[in-house]
């Protein structure tokens, strides 16, 4: 072979060698990053994925890389975990850089969403209905279908307590009863995710049913001796058992055991509870009557509630703080996402409040067993509305168990005597 030719034949094993390399940076370099930092959140090593997310910000800036998409959804994500710990004020922020400064995609959408949600735990009405009007109406390649599904929840829940109001109208306009495909014998619990999946504990037999939008018949699941579910921040619903453990459908079982005068002890009757954004356990115990705090890993850390106060259920809102519904004080109390007590937030004259549901906007839905009603609460604690004994469309609540609330503001109702579960809208 000629040095020529030998010659050309370098050069062009070398192009072949340089076309891979440069065709990995920017965009693919940042891409990779990122789907390791996505990685590693999934695997719960949040201080490793917040550094893969900082890492795509820092080494391809907007100065020399202005249109690079995923430091936007680097950015989104940076937010999420402020909002995961509590500081939804400075994840606001990152949303904020990504929907003025950044290109234009989906992550646009996405941050335009969680800064509505913002805006409503701040009550900021105008601004929130504007942002959430822009992820429904967005287009092209800001154009994201779970956001706007998100937003449009939202808008639904707004109109419900804000636009009616205005004109006069009830926030609630009628009842059914929702076909669980399968017969129901005593239902006493139930919890509602936001996408209308509807689980149900039923007393009368050893199963859960799971009711699914897309399903015209429920699941019946082989689990018992169930106390009252709800649906996580992460998608899945979760099963508390009375001895202690917590089934995440879908996951696996955690035990909790507490701190009896230096003994770990485990807890005697597990009523009901909550997961925080940021992974942390609030558990309702019922012997004796208390909310204990765990960490993500199941670590004990303490008890939110004191010795006079008769804690019945627990709730999250959307900003991860805390609402704990006391009954011997006929209250409903708000600790901040930090843990922090904020105090009574509901105070009313109850006969035996049972159950307690928050939505997104900071609203609590408080059911009363023995009267059979239903009463909900703005943020401030002044009531927006009172349902029951009759509901709208002249369905009597028989004997009410559990309520749940979904992200546009439905209720939907246990009744055991009824045998059914209700959902009013």
């Amino acid at each position: 072979m000629s040095r020529p030719l030998r010659s050309a034949l370098s050069a062009l094993c070398v192009a072949a060698l340089l076309v891979p390399l440069l065709a990995a940076t920017p965009q693919s370099n940042a891409e990779t990053i990122f789907a390791t930092a996505e990685g590693l959140l999934r695997t719960g090593r949040i201080a490793e994925a917040r550094n893969s997310y900082l890492e795509i910000v820092d080494t391809f800036p907007r100065t020399t890389h202005p249109r690079l998409v995923w430091r936007a959804a680097a950015r989104v994500r940076l937010g999420d975990l402020l909002w995961r710990s509590g500081e939804w004020q400075r994840a606001g922020a990152e949303y904020v850089d990504v929907v003025e400064f950044e290109p234009r995609s989906k992550w646009t959408s996405r941050a335009s969403l969680k800064l509505a949600y913002t805006a409503l735990a701040e009550e900021d009405w105008a601004a929130a209905i504007d942002l959430l009007q822009r992820v429904v109406s967005a287009t092209g390649k800001a154009a994201d279908s779970d956001a706007a599904t998100g937003a449009r929840r939202a808008l639904a829940l707004v109109e419900r307590f804000h636009v009616r109001a205005a004109n006069s109208a009830a926030p609630y306009l009628r009842s059914s009863v929702i076909d669980m495909g399968a017969e129901i014998d005593r239902p006493v619990a139930v919890a509602a995710s936001s996408d209308g999946q509807v689980l149900v504990i039923d007393e009368g037999a050893p199963a859960v049913l799971l009711k699914d939008p897309a399903r015209a018949v429920a699941s019946r699941l082989a689990y018992n001796a169930h106390s009252r579910p709800w649906w996580g921040v992460d998608g899945l619903p979760y099963l508390p058992t009375r001895k202690a453990g917590v089934i995440a459908l879908g996951g696996s079982r955690l035990g909790f055991m507490s701190d009896e005068h230096g003994r770990s002890m485990p807890l005697k009757d597990l009523q009901a509870g909550v997961r925080t954004p940021d992974g942390s356990w609030f558990l309702v115990d019922a012997e004796p009557r208390r909310v204990l705090k765990f960490d993500p890993d199941g670590t004990y850390r303490g008890l939110a509630t004191t010795t006079h106060e008769e804690p019945v259920d627990v709730a999250i809102d959307g900003v991860g703080r805390l609402y704990v519904l006391d009954r011997a004080g006929s209250r409903v109390i708000r600790f901040a996402a930090n843990g922090e007590r904020e105090g009574v937030v509901v105070a009313s004259q109850w006969r035996r409040p049972e159950a307690l549901a928050v939505d997104r906007l900071g609203n609590s839905y408080v059911l009363d067993r023995d009267a059979r009603t239903i009463d909900v609460f703005s943020p401030a604690g002044q009531r927006l509305s009172r349902l029951g004994p009759t509901l709208p469309g002249n369905i009597e609540l028989r004997a009410p168990r559990d309520l749940s609330v979904d992200d546009s503001g439905r209720i939907y109702i246990a009744d055991r005597n009824a045998r059914a579960v209700v959902i009013v809208e």
